[in-house]
């Protein structure tokens, strides 16, 4: 598989915000070769159930628009990863990266494994033994 971005430092990050991006244009820096590629903003699952608005295009419109959106699909060699860029790691950004796997599995049904990964700049203790728990790895940068 391969990504619609290569992976190096851009103007502009589709869905990355605020305090995300320096956190993500950190990562590029100190680990250049982690990545070939990358996908952002990549939308899973199906979104909310519209029944009520009876205009098809806006029904649509609000289906995708409430999908969930993965920050940031890595790609290198045959191996996904799923990226979640987050200033400070809570017990929701467990949630959050399990969910975007299972509903990314979903929707590819073919991959044999998807790999997932959490940058932040912060995590507590307590946040650190949940995910290394769970083995869901961690990177924190500066």
């Amino acid at each position: 598989m391969i990504g619609k971005y290569k992976f190096e430092i851009l103007h502009k990050y589709p869905h990355l915000l605020g305090e995300d991006i320096p956190i993500w244009q950190s990562f590029i820096i100190h680990y250049p070769e982690f990545f070939e590629t990358v996908d952002y903003d990549v939308k899973v699952g199906t979104g909310v159930n519209a029944e009520v608005i009876d205009d098809k295009k806006y029904r649509s419109y609000f289906e995708e628009l409430t999908k969930k959106r993965i920050d940031v699909i890595g790609f290198v060699n045959d191996f996904v990863t799923i990226v979640e860029v987050k200033k400070r790691v809570t017990l929701g950004t467990l949630g959050q990266i399990l969910g975007y796997k299972y509903l990314y599995l979903i929707q590819n049904p073919d991959l044999k494994e998807v790999k997932t990964l959490i940058l932040c700049s912060s995590i507590d203790k307590d946040d650190i033994d949940v995910l290394n728990h769970h083995y869901i790895p961690f990177i924190v940068v500066k």
